[in-house]
């Protein structure tokens, strides 16, 4: 070849500034798409022959739980946007050599994801790690200078075919350990919002409709879901009644502390929307607003009674499940409809329904594992 042919490692400091000029296009290491001359997209720089090659190791931690060792990913590029061949450089042997760089590249980022992985829930992970991306770097220059020398630049075929035996066995004996993500059966959420509650029947001659404030609870095992809802709303008594002796004055203004719990069971559920029936109890305390009046401060009322309802919830923003996200997680909008009667008709009897809306969060933390493949590379002949 007239000239060494270049492989320089593309800093990130320099990339900021190169990416005002040109967009970036990469390329990750492929097994079974190999290297082409359409992949060196640059122009060719003018008197220069040969070739150029620009590339990068990448990583990266993804937090996967408190005191969890992250999910580690590394990656392997070519920049096309930046590498370039010149026209008298453009055959296989360029191809090969090349080829044989980004193999080289590939190799050393393998063995860098397995130290990463090595670390663990190491509390010095950062510091760590940016040690061992840095001991890579360095060490896979000082591998591709040795290859450059060793080779002529790819001008002394023989020993190029001794490197590209050898790589290919280096590929193999060095697995590609692969992310796998596994969504993990327990799943955490919450929404908060407001509503009504309606007395349903005789009920509704005593109290009028009420409106306050929602929170919610949602525990996931599976599709089942754990809920604990609780609900402070404010009403007052449309016509006076007695109970236990106490008397609650028409129009008395009072507080309602409605608490539901319940199993539900997701029985519908997409990217846009999920459905969930539930089936559970419910608690209703009913007390004077003011406290402070001495005739009203032994006024309790409980009335507790099954409860059943239906959630549904709208999901909003980029909803796809994405295998290579360390959470599976999303926000809804809810409506939320349950109805529970009065049983024991003292002093009331009817129903209550329960309306209420909100926005609410949902997430299932993934399982991380490892998977190691081996690496199977075909060479015909001795190469090239």
């Amino acid at each position: 070849m007239n000239r060494l042919l270049s492989v320089l490692f593309l800093l990130t400091t320099f990339l900021p500034a190169h990416a005002q000029q040109t967009v970036i296009d990469t390329l990750h290491w492929s097994a079974t798409r190999r290297l082409q001359l359409s992949d060196f997209r640059s122009p060719t720089q003018p008197g220069l022959g040969g070739s150029e090659f620009y590339y990068q190791i990448a990583y990266e931690a993804k937090p996967i739980g408190f005191r969890s060792a992250p999910a580690i990913e590394a990656f392997c590029l070519m920049f096309r946007n930046l590498s370039w061949v010149s026209e008298t450089a453009r055959n296989e042997r360029t191809l090969a050599y090349n080829q044989v760089l980004f193999d080289l590249v590939e190799i050393h980022t393998r063995q860098m994801k397995a130290k990463l992985i090595a670390l663990g829930a190491d509390r010095n992970f950062k510091q760590q790690a940016k040690q061992i991306e840095y001991l890579t770097n360095s060490e896979l220059g000082s591998e591709v200078n040795r290859f450059r020398a060793e080779t002529g630049g790819g001008d002394d075929l023989a020993t190029l075919q001794r490197w590209q035996q050898q790589v290919v066995q280096r590929l193999y004996e060095t697995p590609d350990v692969q992310t796998i993500y596994r969504a993990s059966k327990v799943g955490y959420g919450f929404f908060a919002g407001g509503g009504g509650a309606v007395p349903i029947g005789p009920v509704a001659q005593s109290l009028n409709p009420q409106a306050g404030i929602a929170f919610g609870l949602d525990v996931a095992i599976g599709r089942t879901l754990l809920l604990i809802h609780p609900t402070l709303y404010n009403g007052t008594i449309r016509s006076g009644f007695s109970h236990q002796n106490l008397t609650w004055e028409t129009g008395m203004r009072v507080s309602s502390t409605l608490l539901e719990a319940g199993l539900g069971h997701i029985t519908y559920d997409s990217p846009r929307a999920r459905l969930i029936p539930y089936f559970g109890y419910r608690l209703l305390e009913l007390s004077p607003r003011n406290r402070d009046d001495e005739r009203y401060k032994t006024h309790s009322l409980l009335n507790h009674a099954p409860a059943a309802g239906l959630l549904f919830d709208l999901k909003f923003g980029s909803n796809a499940r994405r295998d290579d996200r360390s959470d599976d997680s999303f926000w809804f909008v809810r409506t939320k409809i349950s109805y529970s009667p009065m049983l024991n008709g003292k002093p009331f009897s009817g129903g209550l329904l329960n309306l209420q809306i909100g926005i609410g969060g949902f997430g299932r933390m993934r399982k991380v594992n490892y998977r190691s493949e081996r690496t199977v590379i075909p060479l015909s002949g001795n190469g090239i």
